[in-house]
């Protein structure tokens, strides 16, 4: 009975965390479904452990507890929302582990896995490695949900257990690789670059585009502003947002693009200076073919991913996401060039 009451101590930090996963699922467009998890998770965990014994204790699982106790109690150190609710879920399974055996811990696997899979950002992020819209990524966690049964129906009938040194090993390897996948975007901090947008910009004369409804519907605690710069048969269009208080209404540029059907060609950070760096988007929908430019700065720094300013972004700040983008005409080395030149030219008016 000890054992139960001190595993139930384990779910204090995910609890702790619920205040943003509740804002998440009401907030996000992303995340809103994403609470089926949750509940999901509940009828995996006691199927999985129903006629289960608790083993010996097992201290190898401090190696794994520990870790998850620092990350998810330690946000002033990484600001990373996702990887609070992600160790928290660590600190349940390390809890399972510790007072229950590997046995245990190896059982109740595919529930810890579902209940990840409830993790905001987590359908965005399948999204860039399936190179699709969001829902889409979202069925695919569905699917991947079902599996979790499966593999539960498949360890009570096999009643095989996988090393425990084999899984972390696995483990280590994967989260090495999300970091490595993703570190330029997260911790790249470049100067702070908020344009003015002037009429005149170098060789570049511009004018502003009034936001339709649904723009501004979409912006609603955002301020929103639009503009299109032409020189002889460039034609540059501006999306410049400053963001409110509800960071869910600030989507990744290839997302935009995925849900209104664009194929995105490539995606990869572009650093136009040691210090200044932009995400280089190239889209195709049908004859149309255009190359985005996409950063975000605050009044102290700028990042060119979105991850990077999810990590900064703290509500009553003042942050601000701009895009521009151009047909391509001819190859994508003379688009970008033309667009090297706009930004220099925005440059030369701060």
């Amino acid at each position: 009975m000890s054992k139960i009451i001190f595993i139930l101590l384990a779910f204090v930090p995910l609890g702790l965390h619920s205040p943003y996963l509740l804002q998440a699922w009401r907030s996000s467009r992303l995340d809103q479904w994403d609470w089926i998890f949750y509940l999901a998770a509940i009828p995996a965990a006691i199927w999985a452990m129903r006629k289960e014994k608790f083993g010996k204790c097992d201290f190898y699982a401090l190696f794994w507890l520990i870790p998850m106790l620092c990350l998810t109690f330690g946000e002033s150190f990484h600001h990373i929302n996702a990887l609070l609710i992600i160790s928290a879920v660590g600190v349940i399974f390390s809890a399972v582990w510790l007072l229950g055996s590997w046995t245990a811990a190896y059982r109740i696997l595919p529930a810890a896995v579902i209940l990840l899979m409830g993790t905001p950002s987590s359908s965005y992020q399948l999204s860039l490695l399936l190179m699709c819209p969001v829902y889409p990524a979202w069925a695919v966690k569905f699917l991947l949900a079902v599996l979790c049964f499966g593999w539960i129906w498949y360890n009570k009938r096999s009643k095989k257990v996988i090393r425990r040194g084999t899984l972390c090993f696995l483990a280590a390897l994967a989260a090495s690789g999300l970091l490595l996948l993703h570190s330029k975007e997260l911790y790249f901090e470049g100067r702070s670059f908020i344009p003015e947008f002037p009429a005149h910009c170098g060789d570049f004369w511009g004018r502003t585009i009034q936001p339709d409804e649904n723009t501004k519907r979409f912006f609603a605690t955002s301020s929103v502003k639009q503009y299109r710069y032409t020189k002889n048969n460039v034609d540059i269009s501006v999306l410049a947002v400053k963001c409110g208080r509800d960071i869910h209404e600030i989507h990744p540029a290839s997302h935009c693009l995925r849900t209104s059907m664009w194929t995105v060609c490539s995606e990869n950070i572009l650093y136009l200076q040691d210090n200044f760096a932009v995400t280089e988007i190239e889209a195709q929908k049908g004859t149309n073919h255009i190359l985005v430019w996409v950063w975000y700065s605050s009044e102290k720094f700028s990042t060119p991913g979105f991850l990077g300013f999810r990590r900064h972004f703290k509500p009553g700040g003042n942050y601000y996401t701009c895009q521009v983008s151009l047909p391509l005409s001819g190859t994508v080395e003379n688009t970008r060039d033309e667009l090297k030149k706009f930004m220099q030219a925005l440059r030369r008016t701060e």
